[in-house]
């Protein structure tokens, strides 16, 4: 029996050209031609190398250090100078005491005529860049009036700047020596002195009344025609009340000889005026105008008699913390002393301040007021050489100040130079008159209680303890420091004025009483 021919197997497909499990016919992720069962597919993975992530970082760097370069970069100014005494790239710019700036490069100048200094300052002291800003170079110095730049005996020169009002300016010419007067106040006043001779006058030299410097002598020189030698007198803002119209200025050596029946006679003004020389003043009483700045003066051939010593102008000695023309008040150093104790008695004392005033001695309560256990009759108050018994209780008392009824010097601070204080504002205190008013911030103030309570930042102590505290807007009277021990420092704020003049009182204690 034959068998039937068996059907031909097909033949097989070649493999595809695009490689096993691809089929150039099917999508991506179709199935295979046969069988029904899913084909892997391969695509190609791209990754980013790890490698390229430290160039991108260092580049980000790179421009954050850029930026922060450039916004903190300053200002470039250049100073001409007559000679550099050793300044070097590398000193510092120096303001108040700090650096404010570098020295980036010293080179001659165009000629061969002094110098030319390029400096760098900081973001932050920009505004030292501006017109009348004075330069000048500090080395170590030793002349009449004393030593400066001691400091850059041992170690490198620097340069410092005191800043001026003007536009901005980044050329300047610097000064040989360093100014006579720092800075000049808006308040002060500058006066001509003109003197046949210049005899011991000299720049730098102080301007004396009664011993005490209120000024200095900023140049002296020839007169244009050379006819006399005149010299600009730079008065402090807190003494221009001193120069009137009459006022007499001599030439203050510091040694004076006088030839009497006695002998010879040899007086010694102090030691600054012996080395430097200087310049003396007296203003006679009297109500002569106030002069302006730019009068001219002229020196008296001799010293000074003895009744221009005696010579008592009462003019206001103000404060550069105050307004010009602003009075300083003259605190008067009190004591009060008790004796307690119920079967040992011991003596007890507190100390303070205390302001004559219209209404009598206004201070702390504390001080005007008998404490609850000091014996009767024992309690004393000792101010401007007085024994003043506190029997009766004072005028008033309240918000920690009180006023007792009493005057001892003749002298009262004005009632109309008094208000009441709504907020803390800028403030002086005022303790010993010949010491330096200490300034309070209102940033330094806050509202507590009716009292303002000091920052303990604030270097007060007991010794401040009835200190006056003025206003630096206008000179007004508005408080008096509280500083007990163990207590916080506060500011007894002054109440409404009372309407009846303490004069008047029965109860006055006269001077020399």
């Amino acid at each position: 029996m034959s068998s039937s021919p068996s059907p031909k197997a097909a033949p097989s497909s070649p493999p595809s050209p695009a490689g096993p499990g691809r089929d150039s016919g099917k999508p991506a992720g179709g199935v295979a031609a046969r069988g029904g069962l899913p084909g892997a597919v391969l695509r190609d993975e791209r990754r980013l190398s790890a490698i390229w992530l430290v160039p991108m970082l260092a580049l980000a760097l790179a421009g954050w250090l850029g930026f922060r370069a450039w916004s903190q970069r300053g200002v470039f100014v250049t100073v001409h100078l007559a000679e550099g005494h050793g300044l070097k790239p590398g000193d510092a710019v120096r303001y108040r005491g700090i650096t404010v700036g570098e020295v980036r490069r010293v080179e001659l100048a165009e000629g061969l005529e002094g110098i030319v200094v390029t400096a760098g300052l900081r973001r932050q002291a920009d505004e030292l860049a501006r017109g009348g800003s004075r330069f000048w170079v500090v080395r170590p110095q030793v002349g009449p009036g004393g030593v400066a730049g001691l400091e850059t005996l041992l170690g490198p020169r620097y340069m410092e700047v005191l800043p001026g009002n003007g536009g901005r300016q980044h050329r300047f010419i610097g000064l040989a020596e360093p100014p006579a007067v720092e800075r000049i106040e808006p308040g002060d006043l500058e006066v001509i002195l003109e003197a046949n001779q210049r005899g011991g006058l000299r720049a730098g030299a102080p301007v004396t009344y009664r011993q005490v410097r209120v000024g200095t002598v900023l140049s002296v020189g020839l007169t244009t025609d050379g006819g006399a030698v005149e010299a600009r007198l730079h008065i402090q803002q807190a003494y221009v009340q001193l120069i009137r119209e009459d006022t007499l200025f001599w030439e203050s050596s510091g040694i004076e000889a006088r030839i009497g029946l006695g002998g010879l006679t040899l007086g010694m003004n102090s030691l600054e005026t012996m080395l430097s020389g200087g310049v003396g003043l007296a203003t006679p009483p009297g109500a002569s105008e106030v002069v302006r700045t730019g009068h001219r003066f002229t020196l008296v051939p001799h010293g000074p008699d003895d009744e221009w010593l005696e010579w008592q102008p009462m003019a206001l000695i103000g404060s550069a913390f105050l307004p010009p023309g602003a009075p300083m008040p003259n605190p008067l150093r009190a004591k009060l002393a008790w004796r307690q104790g119920k079967w040992i008695s011991r003596e007890r004392s507190r100390q303070g301040w205390v302001l004559q005033t219209a209404e009598g001695l206004l201070g702390p309560a504390d001080l005007l007021t008998p404490g609850e256990k000091a014996e009767g009759g024992t309690v004393f108050l000792e101010v401007a050489g007085n024994g003043l018994p506190l029997v009766d209780d004072p005028a008033w008392s309240r918000g920690g100040l009180a006023a007792f009824a009493a005057f001892v010097t003749r002298t009262t601070w004005p009632a109309q130079r008094r208000r009441v204080a709504v907020k803390p504002e800028d403030c002086i205190a005022v303790g010993d008159p010949a010491a330096t008013p200490l300034p309070l911030a209102a940033a330094r103030l806050s509202m507590e209680a009716g009292f303002w309570l000091v920052d303990p930042a604030v270097p007060l102590d007991e010794s401040w303890h009835g200190a006056c505290v003025l206003s630096r807007r206008d000179g007004y009277l508005v408080g008096m420091v509280l500083a007990n021990d163990g207590e916080p420092v506060r500011v007894a704020l002054l109440p409404e004025a009372p309407a009846a003049a303490a004069e008047a009182n029965a109860e006055t204690v006269k001077p020399g009483n």
